[in-house]
C-alpha cells in the first residue's frame, strides 16, 4: 500500500526528542482536500462502498490496489473537510501518524494536529516517557490499519493469480459533461464465479473475501454519489477533469 500520501516532513517518534509533544485529535481533515482517490483496507468495504466506487490500481511493483474514489475530477474532492454524512477511510484517520514495517511509530512533522503549546492537546508520553494512553489509542488503530492492509495485499494477490481483474472504463454523463474513468480495475463478476473450485470458495468465505468482492460489485452504483457531491459543491470548488489519481 502505498504509505505516506500527505506527509510533509515524516520523522520517527522518540520518548526524548518528543517528551513535550502533544496530540490534538479532532475531525478535520482538510489535508486530504485535494486528493480524489484513497486506500482502502477490504475490512472497509461495505462501509465505504455505499458512499465511494471501490476500484483497483496498479502500482509501481505491478500490484493491485484499492481504491476508494472520492470524486469525478483530479483537483480533489467534493466532500467538506470533516468528511460529514461519509465513511471517513482508514488512512486517512490514522494521519499524522504511521507506522513503518519494522513497527516503528512515525508523524508529520508539520501537522497541525501535534503541538508543543502548554494548554493544547494530549501528552505522548507521561514524566517517566512512557507512552500514555492517548499514544496507546494511537498505536493499536496503527497496527489494527496495518493488518487490515496486509490482509487486503493478501487478497488482490489471490484475485489476481486467478486472473480475475479486468480493466474497468466508464463514461459518466451528467450537467452536460462526459467524464471518463479509466486506467482502472474490477473484478470481472461473470469470471470470479466460474474460477473458484468449491474448497477455494471455502477458503475465501472463511477469509472474509467473497464478501469483499460482493462490497467492490456493490460500489459501482455509488458513481452516483460522486455526482450528487459535485452537485451540491459550492459554485466555487474546483472544476474539472477525469482520471482518478493514483
Amino acid at each position: 500500500m502505498p504509505s505516506l500520501m500527505f506527509y510533509q516532513k515524516p520523522a520517527g517518534l522518540d520518548k526524548n526528542k518528543h517528551a513535550k509533544l502533544k496530540y490534538k485529535s479532532g475531525q478535520d481533515y482538510g489535508f486530504a482536500r485535494n486528493t480524489n482517490s484513497i486506500p482502502l483496507g477490504g475490512m472497509e468495504f461495505f462501509q465505504a462502498c455505499r458512499d465511494f466506487p471501490i476500484l483497483f490500481i496498479k502500482n509501481q511493483d505491478n500490484k493491485f490496489i484499492p481504491m476508494a474514489i472520492l470524486s469525478l475530477h483530479t483537483g480533489g474532492h467534493d466532500i467538506d473537510d470533516k468528511w460529514t454524512g461519509t465513511y471517513i477511510p482508514a488512512f486517512i484517520r490514522r494521519y499524522p501518524f504511521a507506522l513503518t514495517e519494522d513497527g516503528i511509530v512515525i508523524f508529520d512533522e508539520e501537522a497541525p494536529h501535534l503541538t508543543l503549546d502548554e494548554g493544547e492537546g494530549e501528552l505522548l508520553f507521561n514524566d517517566k516517557q512512557e507512552a500514555t494512553t492517548t499514544l496507546n489509542n494511537v498505536v493499536n488503530f496503527l497496527r489494527a490499519a496495518d493488518q487490515s492492509f496486509r490482509k487486503t495485499e493478501e487478497f488482490c494477490t489471490a484475485v489476481a493469480e486467478k486472473d480475475l481483474f479486468q480493466p474497468f472504463n466508464a463514461n459518466v454523463k451528467y450537467d452536460g459533461m462526459n467524464v471518463s474513468l479509466s486506467e482502472l480495475y474490477c473484478i470481472d463478476e461473470k469470471k470470479w464465479h466460474e474460477a473458484l473450485s468449491a474448497e477455494e470458495v471455502n477458503d475465501w468465505f472463511r477469509r472474509g473475501w467473497i464478501a469483499w468482492v460482493h462490497a467492490h460489485l456493490h460500489s459501482f452504483g455509488s458513481i452516483s454519489e460522486l455526482v450528487k457531491r459535485k452537485r451540491n459543491k459550492p459554485a466555487e470548488a474546483a472544476t474539472g477533469a477525469e482520471t482518478p489519481a493514483k
